[in-house]
């Protein structure tokens, strides 16, 4: 799929008209498409043009990715709570999602929702005992 590595790569198929704009907005290439480098290369850029947009219709088709970003930027804004609700749809497949539901979960004092998450990390992604590195996916 072209978006996978970067949702830019859409750009050319998005400028070719009304054909292209509806290809790029379909709900499966929304899920896929790679949005990390909307939120991490130039974080200014989310918010220009038909990004946001883009960006929000991401979310709603269930792109794992931005769910997360949206997650991690709710924590900022609104506090953990809101951030596990928003990152639940994640959890178990998405390890960072989950991570992140374990440590918002110990911030707010709720520890079996926190050892949940740590269960979960170890049966669906990594063995926590073996002593080998964790990078996240």
């Amino acid at each position: 799929m072209v978006g996978a590595d970067s949702f830019y790569y859409l750009g050319g198929i998005l400028r070719a008209g009304k054909r292209g704009y509806a290809l790029v907005h379909e709900p499966s290439v929304l899920r896929k498409c790679n949005v990390q480098p909307m939120v991490t290369f130039a974080k200014c850029q989310i918010c220009t043009g038909g990004r946001f947009e883009f960006f929000i219709k991401s979310r709603n088709n269930g792109n794992t990715s931005a769910i997360y970003y949206e997650g991690l930027y709710a924590a900022l804004i609104v506090g953990p709570e809101k951030c596990i609700r928003i990152l639940q749809p994640n959890v178990p497949n998405h390890d960072l999602s989950t991570l992140a539901i374990g440590i918002f979960s110990v911030c707010i004092g709720n520890d079996k929702e926190a050892d949940k998450a740590v269960s979960a990390i170890e049966a669906n992604h990594y063995d926590l005992r073996s002593g080998d590195s964790w990078t996240g996916s």
